[in-house]
């Protein structure tokens, strides 16, 4: 064999065993979500592996004091995307628990409807830390053969003939947000010390009808279907459209006090170690007919188009950064402490 002949076999051996390293590497990588319900869709995530070779793993939380320990845990190495809560943003960002968003790797920045393009509540210091992708209310689920009539006010959490039969989302800042907007207070979201006080003894007060606390859309579910629970301060409208698949005639309403309206973004861990491959989903997510389908199945207000049926967007009270959201925890923990 010439030397012409060994550089030609050579050269293929090369590429042969290039394209074995290629097929034996597999999927381009893992994409680890940290996530609410009905943020990871399974027709969602398998699309996505197909058109990109990555593959999804998605951990569930219940609340915000969850998936905030849970980011703690391993100062956000454990997950690449994080669903958080525009009042929760800043707390984030703060703790150096998500990294600030690359637009020019956000593709998909130009679906999302005119309103929610400037991304301001999600800005701090000049740095944009979330990208607007779900919205709802924290509203009221109710049983509609013990109302015939919707309930108008949260105060029907607070009649004595219920006792027993009334069950509430156990998150320290959303919670304190409920009893401030139970009581009449104009901003929730910053509250004075005599504020404080009066919101810590009307949900000590709650605690007299409540059967229990539940954390995530799943356990509400199953707390009020294994039990005779008639109210529900709810995490959102995919607690009453769960509990109606199971063949309960529940109802949905915002009191007339008004309810938070929350928005969720779509944020970067920062200790992500694939930020394509976090970029990748979030651009994926972005879509419009991912929009459309959140909507339909779940029951969200996406950002990428007009909500249907949610004509209550002008009675929400939405979400800020709170002004202590150590203090809050610490309120909320009494709270519970309570007798």
């Amino acid at each position: 064999m010439n030397w012409t002949s060994k550089a030609v076999a050579a050269s293929l051996a090369a590429v042969t065993l290039l394209a074995s390293a290629a097929a034996f590497a597999g999927p381009k990588g893992e994409v680890r979500l940290l996530a609410y319900e009905g943020y990871a869709d399974p027709a969602w995530t398998e699309e996505f592996e197909k058109e990109t070779g990555i593959t999804v793993k998605v951990t569930y939380v219940g609340g915000v004091d969850e998936q905030i320990a849970k980011m703690k845990a391993s100062n956000g190495k454990d997950y690449d995307v994080v669903t958080v809560d525009t009042a929760s943003l800043k707390a984030f960002a703060d703790q150096k628990l998500i990294a600030p968003i690359d637009k020019d790797k956000l593709t998909s920045a130009k679906n999302l409807l005119p309103e929610f393009r400037e991304m301001s509540n999600a800005t701090f210091g000049g740095a944009t830390y979330g990208v607007p992708w779900a919205w709802g209310s924290l509203g009221m689920v109710y049983d509609k053969k013990t109302f015939p009539t919707a309930p108008d006010s949260w105060e029907v959490l607070w009649d004595p003939k219920f006792k027993g039969k009334v069950i509430a989302l156990d998150d320290a800042n959303n919670d304190i947000n409920f009893g401030a907007i139970a009581l009449g207070i104009k901003d929730p979201f910053n509250l004075t010390d005599a504020q404080f006080a009066e919101v810590k003894a009307k949900l000590i007060a709650l605690k007299k009808n409540l059967l229990t606390y539940f954390a995530g859309f799943d356990e509400g579910t199953t707390i009020w279907s294994e039990n005779d629970v008639v109210l529900m301060f709810s995490m959102g409208e995919l607690a009453a459209i769960n509990l109606q698949k199971k063949g309960f005639d529940v109802g949905y309403v915002i009191p007339k006090e008004g309810a938070v309206g929350w928005l969720d973004n779509l944020t970067v861990s920062a200790g992500t170690a694939n930020t394509d491959a976090a970029y990748a989903w979030m651009n994926f997510a972005l879509q419009k007919k991912i929009g459309a389908d959140m909507a339909k199945k779940f029951g969200y207000g996406a950002t990428t188009d007009a909500a249907q049926g949610m004509d209550y967007a002008n009675r929400l009270i939405w979400a800020q950064n709170p002004e202590d959201y150590t203090r809050r925890q610490a309120i909320w923990n009494e709270v519970k402490a309570a007798n």
